[in-house]
């Protein structure tokens, strides 16, 4: 049986575009550029959405963050630029906003988001409602923002709003309607599926390295996976590689500057269902807590550099209590404490170096690589998970004015058995390609956000799975281990931290 992760075989080893990366960038850009016929490989060096696009905070947010500063007018006034460039990024995210709320093949859900509003806070309730104001106007006509204000009395009487901090200086709560993905790495599958039955080659747990150019100026890259070391030819690349662009050639620059977002899952009570609360916190970056469903709900996220490998990221004691300290200080009538703590997670994202911001660049940028010597190689930094569909449509733009028009139109071939009708673990792996037990649990079927999978499950799922993998008992006693390692390290609460979870904080 062909390796269930090894993707399709390829008839040639010469393609238009070679993509390096398999998250939401680089899996838009694969799905664009196969609907166009173009021939495409995408090269991933783990599985479909393990990097950022996976850990992100999960939000389709309309981009009033862009908005926020203080002294808004004023600083609209003396740096026109910046305002411009903070206008334009609020646009796109509104668009993102609208095309992916209202696509029925992406699963998103519509929340109540409020900013409360304090007597001595960072925004005033007038800079808030004339910000949604405005991206009202800018952005498309739907879906309504839905913006309510409330006064300081409708704040308190508010189901979130009763445990928010200093409630004799509460001067009211800005709502409005905001989205949140329910699988961002579902994105990441669903666009690599659509890009197969378009012809696409997937080439998973596989390692690309740029080569240099033939004599017929083709882009020579190596790849090293499971069907061995080859190598293949593009007329272009594309490095979507997101915090590790860095590594795939010796480009002359900095391309990536990654910070750390984490954050911890806990349980509220019943009025938090649907409802999520922003702010910003006392080191001056925004906050969230948002509903993940099933009466769990998370707060985050941090933001500090990372400058390690990020696939050894994770959510730390420094961070789980920072986090808890800060959900703490705007919600004091919740009472949280260590034990509530059920789940963390963390992630880097993969922001634009930029010698004048220390923290990164949050603008979306597509590097052309050609000054450097890498004449059709482009590169793309900062591109959030919202603004994947603007993403892929950027990156077909840009081939097609390098390499001219696809010589063909692409051919569907879609499969035929629906996911409904077969068992989701056994599917994942017959039909998507998950390559190890850890991608059936956490990025397939996203069992792994219901809360913390048992080895007993695990052993379930592994033993109905082993048979498609053609798993010995050895190889498939690694593999539970392995999940339960993986897990631990990535969702488990740090040890010198952890105690078992109780009743969820003021259960009403």
């Amino acid at each position: 049986m062909q390796n269930p992760s090894s993707g399709r075989t390829s008839d040639t080893k010469h393609f238009d575009v070679v993509i390096i990366g398999g998250g939401v960038n680089g899996t838009a850009a694969l799905r664009e550029l196969a609907r166009a016929g173009y021939s495409v490989l995408l090269a991933e060096a783990e599985d479909l959405g393990a990097g950022a696009s996976g850990r992100s905070s999960r939000m389709l947010h309309c981009g009033l963050r862009y908005l926020e500063s203080p002294n808004p007018i004023w600083n609209a006034l003396r740096h026109p630029v910046r305002f411009a460039r903070a206008l334009g990024m609020a646009r796109d995210a509104m668009a993102a906003r609208a095309e992916l709320s209202q696509d029925d093949s992406i699963a998103t859900r519509a929340i109540e988001l409020s900013f409360p509003v304090w007597r001595d806070g960072p925004f005033p309730r007038w800079q808030l409602d004339a910000g949604l104001r405005l991206l009202g106007a800018i952005g498309p006509s739907g879906p309504s923002l839905d913006r309510t204000l409330r006064d300081a009395n409708g704040a308190r009487a508010h189901p979130i709003g009763r445990y928010l901090r200093d409630q004799d200086t509460l001067r009211g709560m800005v709502s409005f309607r905001e989205y949140l993905f329910s699988a961002p790495e579902r994105l990441c599958v669903d666009n690599a599926l659509d890009a197969e039955a378009h012809g696409a080659d997937l080439r998973l747990m596989t390692r690309a390295e740029l080569r240099g150019r033939n004599n017929a100026g083709l882009w020579c890259v190596a790849l090293e996976g499971p069907k061995g070391n080859t190598q293949v030819q593009a007329r272009a690349v594309l490095n979507m590689a997101g915090s590790w662009a860095d590594e795939v050639g010796d480009f002359g620059k900095r391309l990536i500057c990654g910070t750390k977002g984490a954050h911890i899952i806990l349980r509220l009570p019943k009025g938090f269902a649907d409802r999520g609360i922003a702010t910003v916190h006392r080191g001056g970056h925004p906050f969230y807590g948002l509903p993940l469903g099933d009466d769990r709900f998370y707060f985050g996220p941090t933001e500090t550099l990372f400058a390690g490998d990020a696939r050894n990221v994770h959510a730390d004691s420094d961070d789980v209590a920072f986090l808890l300290s800060e959900a703490n200080h705007l919600l004091p009538g919740l009472g949280l404490t260590q034990k509530h703590v059920e789940q963390c997670w963390a992630g880097v994202r993969p922001l634009t170096h930029a010698p004048d911001r220390p923290m990164g660049a949050r603008e979306r940028r597509v590097h052309d690589l050609a000054p450097q010597g890498f004449e059709n190689v482009l590169a793309m930094t900062a591109g959030p998970v919202m603004s994947l569909r603007s993403g892929g449509r950027r990156m077909l733009s840009e081939i097609s004015a390098r390499i001219g028009a696809p010589p063909a139109t692409a051919t569907v071939n879609l499969r035929g058995v629906p996911q409904a009708s077969q068992d989701p673990a056994k599917y994942a792996v017959t039909h998507e390609h998950a390559p190890d037990l850890y991608a059936v649990l956490a990025r397939r079927t996203g069992a792994i956000w219901h809360g913390l999978i048992s080895r007993e499950d695990a052993t379930q799922v592994a033993n109905a799975v082993a048979p498609l993998f053609s798993w010995s008992e050895t190889e498939k006693s690694y593999q539970i281990d392995a999940f339960l390692a993986r897990q631990e390290t990535e969702f488990c609460v740090p040890p010198d931290r952890r105690t078992h979870p109780e009743t969820p904080a003021n259960q009403q």
